[in-house]
Order: C-alpha cells, then sequence, then structure tokens
C-alpha cells in the first residue's frame, strides 16, 4: 500500500529514499515511461481509459515533440508527448505540476499549433485535417477555467459544440484533463479502470511491488515499464540526470516562494492587511523571478514560474 507520502506530490518536497517505481508525475518520469516506444501499448491502455467510448485507439506512431514557429515572429512549442493513432489523429499527453498563468489558453494554443499542422499535409483545400485530443495531466486544480463539471469529477473535456443542442458538429480539437488532484479514494475504493489508473499514476513511487488488486495484464505492463532497474543504462542515465534537475528546479522555486512571501507579508504588515497581501505577492514574484534569473534559469522558464512577463524579467 502507499505510505503517507502519496498525497504529497511536489517535486521539490519528496524525500529522497531508494524507490523501485519512477514518480510519473515529474517530465522525466513521464518520458522514460510513456516516451519509451518498447512502452507504446502501456501508453494506448492510458489513452483508452481516458478518451471517450467511441474515439479508442489499437495502435499508434510516435511524433515528434516539437512544432516550429510558422514564423519569424513566431515561437515552436515543445510537447511532452506527441503520438499519432492508426486513422491519423493526433494525441498529445502534457504534464502540469503547478499553477501556471492562462494555463488553459496554452493547452490551446498547444492543440491549435498542431490541428494546423495537420492541414500542411497536402490534402488539396479539402480540409481533411485529423482531430487532435490534447489530454493534461494535472497535479493541480485549474484555477483559470470556471468548471462545469460535478466537483469529484476526474476528467473534464472541452471542444467545439452547439450551445444549445451540445452536439459536436465535427471532430477537430478536443482538450481533456484528468485532475489528478481530485483523485482520493483508497486502492480497495478503486472499482473501475480510471479509478486504478489515477491511483496507480498519482501512488506507484511509494510502492515496492504491484498490490493484488491491480493484477491484471495492462498493469503489469505499467508496473514493468515504469521499474526502474528494468531500464536501459541510456535511459536510466539520462532520467536520473533529469530528476536532478527538476528536483533543483522545484527547490528553488519553493525556496524563492518561501522567501518573498515572508518579506511581502513583513512589509504588509505595516500598511494594513489588504494593501500588504497585494505588495507582497508582486514582491513575491520579482523574488521568485530574482533568484531563478540568478540561477541562469531560462527566461520562458522564469514567466511560466513567476507570472511576470518576459519584458518585466529582462528589466531585473
Amino acid at each position: 500500500m502507499a505510505n503517507s507520502a502519496a498525497g504529497n506530490r511536489s517535486a521539490g518536497s519528496r524525500q529522497a529514499v531508494v524507490q523501485r517505481y519512477v514518480d510519473i508525475l515529474t517530465d522525466a518520469g513521464l518520458k522514460a515511461v510513456f516516451g519509451d516506444q518498447r512502452n507504446k501499448d502501456v501508453l494506448v491502455d492510458m489513452l483508452n481509459v481516458i478518451l471517450p467510448p467511441h474515439r479508442k485507439v489499437t495502435d499508434i506512431t510516435y511524433e515528434t515533440t516539437e512544432i516550429p514557429g510558422f514564423t519569424l515572429f513566431n515561437k515552436s512549442v515543445r510537447f511532452d508527448l506527441r503520438c499519432r493513432g492508426e486513422d491519423g489523429r493526433q494525441f498529445i499527453v502534457e504534464l502540469q505540476c503547478y499553477h501556471q498563468a492562462n494555463f488553459f489558453r496554452r493547452c490551446v494554443l498547444y492543440a491549435s499549433k498542431a490541428y494546423d499542422m495537420g492541414s500542411q499535409r497536402g490534402d488539396g483545400q479539402a480540409y481533411e485535417i485529423p482531430p487532435v485530443y490534447f489530454i493534461g495531466l494535472l497535479d493541480k486544480d485549474m484555477q483559470d477555467v470556471q468548471r462545469f463539471s460535478p466537483e469529484d469529477s476526474i476528467i473534464s473535456e472541452y471542444t467545439f459544440r452547439e450551445k444549445t443542442t451540445m452536439k459536436v458538429p465535427d471532430e477537430t480539437i478536443f482538450t481533456i484533463f484528468v485532475e489528478l488532484n481530485r483523485f482520493r479514494k483508497r486502492l480497495e475504493e478503486c472499482e473501475t479502470q480510471l479509478d486504478k489508473w489515477c491511483f496507480s499514476l498519482t501512488h506507484i513511487n511509494t510502492l515496492d511491488k504491484l498490490p493484488e488488486e491491480l493484477r491484471t495484464e495492462a498493469f503489469e505492463r505499467l508496473f514493468q515499464a515504469c521499474e526502474i532497474a528494468r531500464f536501459e543504462p541510456e535511459v536510466k542515465l539520462k532520467y536520473e540526470k533529469e530528476m536532478i534537475t527538476e528536483r533543483d528546479y522545484y527547490n528553488m522555486l519553493n525556496t524563492a516562494k518561501a522567501d518573498g512571501l515572508a518579506a511581502g507579508l513583513a512589509e504588509g504588515e505595516a500598511k494594513g492587511r489588504e494593501e500588504g497581501k497585494a505588495e507582497g505577492e508582486a514582491k513575491e514574484k520579482i523574488r521568485i523571478a530574482k533568484v531563478l534569473k540568478e540561477q541562469g534559469v531560462a527566461t520562458s522558464i522564469i514567466a511560466t514560474a513567476s507570472g511576470l512577463s518576459e519584458a518585466q524579467i529582462a528589466e531585473l
């Protein structure tokens, strides 16, 4: 069974213990497991649990994870994972472990870029464009999106629908979010495949063996794919290096947040609670940006972490 630390999903606060299985809810872990073409059957299993019942896949082909900007003034986008089904549909898997301003808009932008790539395949202006399914695995609530699904819902889906009938005129772009932080069930309470997948994704790094409740072919393959000792030497080395970088990043981010918040609140108390709170939050953003900038972190990452614009960061 998972230990009490299973609920703490912050990479910066994970204890340095010997693990049998990777933490999938890290960039390094996600790519090491699902980005390995030898584990594509495991990725197919996960996709089929998340996708709508009428959109299951039987096979996938891995695609490049980077789409260049279409002009000199457009930025390229990079996905965590991108693959294509046997019928041409694109599937993008993106992991998000911390809050980010305008996250929903970024997801729509990424999906739109992939959809536009489908129109460049020479369809003779017939607009035979394969649909794109953007799947976000979230470890935090989507703060910038008003929720319309029930509070206990794990999966939410957004696409183009007619407002009154709620019918989908055609398959174009779908954004599907799996909010894993909302999953609270114990293993013995997991009844559906979705429950069991959510439990595995959130707890596998705390387990030392495959639980009997999950002993099916799909989860046996998942646990095998996540077992660090089974990694090829180059995969293991890459995973360990990326985990060190990821832990360092989260530690710097958490330290910067703590220092910035403390400084902001201390000054804010002298000017009044409400005014101090607003000023403290602003100072926190600046403090985070300064600490990360001193560490040589890329400006785009600093902007994501702090909420400041790249122009504001350049002025620091």
